[in-house]
């Protein structure tokens, strides 16, 4: 599916997205619909203050299906470009890659969402967050990763390879 078919879809969040993450408040006001859901074959690393998801492995990796109001779609997928450091233009060159999967929801329907997916080179010694779910493993360190986002709005370039 080419990103001009596609481009209303949902987006399927892992970490600092999700409803009671730092950058919830990005998009809050925009959001008309959330869903639990996961995606498969994937799993979720640790790099430090937000998570990094790369499509290998068995594990499910756990998050919200959002759906964004038509009419602040177009604002709302540039907030969340610029935040991943994903570059429509030169895809090769983000940090983050922004793709079309599919997700599993909990009454057995699947989606087709957007995913901010990382790249296997920065993953190198960082930890794998156990069972696929950032807001569970993050719970004890919250205050910490809130006060570190309140100084930045953006990943891009902050990943070493």
């Amino acid at each position: 599916m080419h990103q001009t078919e596609s481009k209303n879809l949902p987006f399927f969040v892992y970490g600092t997205l999700l409803p009671g993450q730092p950058n919830y408040a990005l998009w809050a006001d925009a959001i008309v619909a959330e869903e639990r859901a996961w995606l498969e074959h994937g799993r979720l690393y640790d790099v430090s203050n937000y998570p990094m998801l790369i499509e290998t492995g068995e594990e499910d990796v756990q998050g919200v299906l959002i759906t964004v109001d038509p009419e602040q779609y177009p604002a709302v997928l540039v907030r969340l470009d610029w935040l991943e450091g994903y570059k429509p233009e030169q895809p090769e060159q983000s940090d983050y890659r922004r793709v079309v999967r599919e997700v599993c929801l909990a009454d057995g329907r699947t989606a087709q969402a957007w995913v901010y997916i990382g790249k296997i080179q920065y993953i190198s010694a960082l930890p794998i967050i156990p069972n696929g779910d950032w807001a569970a493993y993050v719970q004890s360190k919250q205050e910490t990763i809130d006060r570190w986002w309140k100084t930045i709005d953006s990943v891009a370039g902050r990943h070493k390879m």
